[in-house]
């Protein structure tokens, strides 16, 4: 009978990451276990984005938005919020509906298109 082995280092730190980050996000352990089932991981964010629209959800971003951040979008989605001007072009669109919100991370795929990289779901108390 083998004895059970430790977690390997680098999975228990992505798992005390996840924990963590999550903490001060408003989650809870059940919704990270189901995610929001409206969204697929590299899905385009203008498909994501009309069938969020379609479901309720309403643009929550910001118009006064710089059009650099428009540029590295490669959109005009009401909903976007910001872009990383460096790195791997992190995007993020943010929805509301209710009291719910949504916020959808994107990365340029190989075209330069965004696509769904992760997202969080919240409830407002």
């Amino acid at each position: 009978m083998r004895e059970p082995r430790p977690l390997q280092l680098p999975l228990a730190a992505g798992l005390l990451t996840l924990l963590l980050s999550s903490a001060g996000s408003g989650l809870s352990l059940g919704q990270l276990r189901q995610p929001a089932p409206l969204l697929t991981l590299e899905e385009p964010i203008e498909r994501v984005d009309q069938r969020l629209r379609q479901q309720g959800w309403q643009p929550d971003g910001d118009p006064a938005l710089e059009s650099f951040d428009r540029e590295l979008a490669g959109n005009d989605l009401a909903s976007l919020r910001s872009c990383a001007g460096t790195g791997a072009g992190f995007c993020r669109y943010d929805y509301r509906r209710g009291r719910e919100r949504l916020n959808v991370i994107t990365v340029p795929n190989r075209n330069g298109d965004g696509v769904v990289h992760h997202w969080q779901l919240k409830n407002r108390h």
